[in-house]
């Protein structure tokens, strides 16, 4: 199979193309690493991070991304373009949600569809992979309690109430349609596919049928192309459609990806070897655990099988950042004949218990309001942050030196040694699930191969 191209923007620590070597394995395993021409972002830490896991090869570049010029991208020709746009414009916490088209960080995303839509045709990429938040679907619409953010089977027009207002989503579906890409809308999280980590999260893929074909006009480089057919068994067309821009997109669940739902391995599966509380940057601070916002943690441990998203909040804010991890000693649940069967409690529901409080380990939302209810926990001993290398591994990264069944044969993630690990927490913060993205990148790649 030929090396497929791609330009990475919004790079980031370099997560889609970790997501496009993981894809084009499982389409074939004789497939070679696809080639990076370009990654485009801003920040200096990215660069340093994915220039170290790129071994320097000078391709990341912080041209502001709505400088990058059509004759540019139209230059390199790029078989696939991946981003994650910035996603504040799109967060619940944004205050004006309706009017993100004007926040200044939308501009970047709204200048690579005006490429798009100007783009000569043999130039354009012939597959697109979106990742954002979940309501990035909702930039620009005007929203109530009875409004329906997928399409269902009632075929009548949206009332005027409720009609769509024009944003960043329905830009980047008017310049999908323009174009003739086919399109695929997904809502996933990291649990649909065996990560014990939450992360739900939007996915667009959009390919251009017959694109990479013509293309790769090459004799030899079409026989390759359908040897590779061959080897591509399953068929996501039915998963794709021209985008209906007067109606609202069909947003595929992880039931469309055809598998059952997996059982969810234990965080102790993605835990560093030798990570010490005592010795390390991540005992969590008395100012930290003694205040009364504490009880906003989330707590798991080893024995669990969920955490929390992670946020690059993560270490300084307590709520809603992600997961702290309980070392102590644990008790585990009884086995009497008495209690619930054990197969119908929930999947996130604590698989332990502290053995010097009982405290049930559930999430914050699930439990009573205690003000002592830690009074009994070693902080200095027991409890502590995840480290960056544990929160990559969730993340999908293939980060070695676990017992969590890394292939050694992909190329793999690390930090360089000058990045702290509150930077760490930060970048993987911003960045995405690299076994998700893999995967809506896996569809893409095989409904261009079978077009």
């Amino acid at each position: 199979m030929i090396a497929l191209t791609y330009l990475e923007f919004y790079s980031g620590i370099g997560g889609w193309g970790y997501a496009l070597e993981h894809a084009l394995r499982n389409v074939a395993s004789s497939s070679p690493e696809p080639k990076l021409l370009g990654a485009y972002d801003h920040s200096d830490l990215c660069k340093n991070v994915f220039n170290h896991n790129h071994h320097n090869k000078k391709l990341f570049r912080q041209t502001p991304i709505e400088r990058i010029t059509r004759e540019q991208l139209e230059t390199h020709a790029a078989h696939i373009w991946c981003m994650s746009p910035p996603c504040q414009p799109h967060t619940r916490q944004h205050s004006n949600q309706q009017c993100e088209i004007d926040d200044p960080r939308s501009k970047s995303f709204l200048h690579l569809c005006d490429m798009i839509g100007s783009m000569e045709e043999s130039t354009l990429p012939c597959l697109v992979l979106l990742e954002n938040v979940v309501g990035f679907e909702l930039s620009g619409t005007a929203v109530d309690d009875d409004t329906q953010t997928t399409q269902s089977t009632d075929d009548s027009e949206p009332n005027q109430q409720n009609q769509i207002r024009r944003g960043s989503f329905q830009t980047w579906r008017e310049v999908l349609s323009k174009r003739d890409y086919r399109v695929a809308h997904f809502h996933l999280d990291p649990t649909d596919l065996g990560l014990p980590n939450a992360r739900p999260r939007h996915y667009t893929v959009a390919f251009r049928p017959g694109s990479l074909h013509a293309k790769l006009k090459d004799a030899s480089v079409s026989t390759q192309l359908k040897a590779t057919e061959s080897l591509v068994s399953n068929n996501y067309d039915n998963l794709f459609t021209e985008e209906m821009l007067n109606k609202p997109p069909i947003i595929h669940g992880p039931k469309s990806l055809g598998a059952a739902p997996p059982t969810l391995p234990c965080i102790g599966d993605f835990l560093d070897a030798d990570c010490k509380v005592e010795s390390s940057l991540l005992r969590i601070p008395e100012k930290v655990w003694s205040s009364s916002s504490a009880w906003c943690f989330d707590v798991v441990t080893s024995l669990h099988h969920r955490s929390a998203c992670f946020t690059h909040s993560y270490g300084t804010f307590v709520r809603g950042t992600g997961s702290i991890l309980y070392t102590g000693p644990l008790e585990t649940e009884s086995n009497d004949s008495d209690e619930v069967d054990k197969t119908s409690r929930k999947r996130n529901r604590a698989t332990a218990f502290l053995a010097s409080t009982r405290f049930d380990l559930e999430a914050p939302e699930a439990r009573s309001f205690d003000a002592d209810w830690s009074k009994d926990i070693d902080w200095e001993n027991d409890m502590r942050y995840l480290s960056g290398t544990e929160i990559a591994r969730l993340m999908g990264f293939p980060v070695s030196d676990a017992d969590d069944g890394i292939d050694n044969s992909f190329r793999e993630f690390s930090f360089p040694n000058t990045i702290t690990v509150k930077q760490q927490w930060k970048l993987l913060g911003n960045s995405l699930n690299v076994e998700v993205a893999g995967k809506v990148a896996e569809i893409g790649i095989k409904s261009l191969l079978m077009q």
